[in-house]
């Protein structure tokens, strides 16, 4: 006979592993994934390909708006680079100078 009793809640299926003799709670199981296989093993690596496509979908979001900021970078300095160049005979304004 087992020194602990596996029970497992209808509710949210958390499993609790009890001892048979004082009736102390030893563990609690939450599930790793919504739908249970009933082996943990498999819940785990289920829950870890979960996680990598949601971590993966993530970056990828990051990655284009990086990209788009860096375009937009871009396209000001060229923007500012253009005028500069329209205006060679211009001199900059600095902020010592006087108004």
């Amino acid at each position: 006979m087992e020194k602990e009793l596996k029970v497992t809640c209808p509710c949210c299926d958390t499993i609790l592993i009890v001892d048979r003799i004082t009736g102390k709670l030893l563990e609690t199981r939450k599930p790793l994934v919504e739908e249970s296989t009933g082996d943990r093993f498999k819940d785990a690596f289920l829950k870890v390909e979960q996680d990598k496509a949601k971590y993966a979908s993530a970056f990828d979001n990051l990655k284009e708006k990086q990209e788009q900021k860096k375009k937009l970078a871009e396209d000001l300095f060229n923007a500012s680079l253009k005028d500069a160049k329209n205006n060679e005979n211009e001199k900059p304004h600095s902020i010592f100078d006087a108004d």
